[in-house]
């Protein structure tokens, strides 16, 4: 009766009814050498059990029935044992079954082995979400995008842009070249007054107008008005002190009008702006002798000759200068010279044979 407890027991512990057993077997089937062991050892098995079950059954019934008489209830396991022996010889057949299921499932108890039969690619792709993600730094652009939309208002206009004009002022020589273009307009048109009005309007604009100061003092002089041209000349003089023409212009008006020490400080004056000027020299000395300065005279003759040795003026004069000084010898030497350069005119050239002889 044990024995058939224990092949019970045995086939109760295969029964595919069991949750646990159901998923064992899933587990089983998994693996690809598992289904082909048992199934070659299930065969055999069945072909010894199914009969072993048949009896047992029987047998079982047997013991319960009323009509089983109550004394042969006590041999039944010696009854039981003839007819079962030669059943059960192969007893060694069934601890050889199991030998396939036990090490598998061995290999399926332990849970760290479930990865590595797995073969979905979800459980690879779980190492991938802890890989920081890679587009959280290109996040970091918008600080730079900031400044540009704080710039962007100020370049453009709250409202539609105003220009502004503003007249340009003339500059007074801007102001004097008006006047001095109408002035000569005037005087291409005859109308000489105008002019003269003109010049003189250039320089209340700008008075060291060069220009506007010698068109006007030309006008005044062909006009005979050499009051009103001293004047300018000397308002000139006062502002460009080295305009030598000018000083020469003036000395020439005064010695005209026998104002000889007035033309002689004028010269003077501008001497120092005139050092390398052979007839500034020359007149400075027409004007000494003129004065009776005959030393300073010589002077100023010999400065104008050695500048310009080749004019005939300035040895004429130079021999006259002499000449009153008492320097006989040296005045008929300049005189030769005056003759030699044949740059006299028939009447220079007169006075000078006249002081030789």
């Amino acid at each position: 009766m044990s024995l058939i407890n224990d092949m019970l027991r045995d086939i109760e512990a295969k029964r595919p009814d069991d949750p646990a057993r159901q998923n064992l077997q899933r587990e089983i089937r998994s693996l690809p050498a598992a289904p082909a062991e048992s199934a070659r050892w299930l065969k055999p098995l069945l072909f010894l059990l199914v009969p072993a079950l048949g009896v047992a059954v029987l047998l079982v019934y047997g013991s319960l029935s009323p009509s089983a008489p109550a004394t042969p209830a006590v041999p039944a396991p010696q009854a039981a044992a003839v007819p079962v022996a030669p059943i059960v010889a192969p007893p060694t057949l069934v601890p050889a079954a199991p030998p396939a299921p036990a090490p598998v499932a061995a290999a399926v108890e332990p849970p760290t082995q479930q990865p590595v039969e797995s073969t979905q690619p979800v459980l690879k792709a779980a190492p991938i979400l802890s890989v920081p993600d890679p587009v959280v730094p290109l996040a970091r652009p918008k600080p730079e995008t900031a400044p540009v939309a704080a710039v962007a208002p100020q370049a453009m206009p709250a409202g539609p842009s105003k220009i502004e004009k503003s007249a340009v002022v003339a500059t007074p020589r801007e102001r004097a070249d008006g006047e001095y273009r109408k002035a000569e307009n005037a005087l291409a048109s005859g109308r000489a007054g105008e002019a003269v009005e003109g010049f003189r309007a250039a320089l209340k604009q700008d008075p060291s107008y060069v220009l506007a100061r010698q068109m006007l003092l030309r006008q005044l002089l062909d006009m005979r008005k050499n009051d009103e041209a001293i004047l300018v000349l000397r308002e000139g003089l006062e502002l460009q002190p080295g305009q030598t023409g000018w000083a020469m212009s003036l000395a020439r008006l005064l010695l005209e009008q026998n104002d000889l020490t007035a033309a002689d400080r004028t010269l003077a004056a501008a001497q120092s702006y005139a050092e390398a000027n052979a007839d500034f020299a020359g007149f400075q000395g027409h004007l000494k002798t003129r004065l009776g300065a005959n030393k300073a005279a010589v002077t100023h003759y010999q400065r104008a000759a050695r500048l310009s040795p080749g004019e005939g003026r300035w040895w004429l004069g130079l021999g006259l200068a002499l000449e009153a000084d008492g320097r006989l010898t040296e005045a008929k030497e300049a005189l030769r010279r005056a003759v030699a350069t044949n740059t006299l005119s028939t009447e220079l050239a007169a006075v000078a044979e006249q002081h030789l002889h």
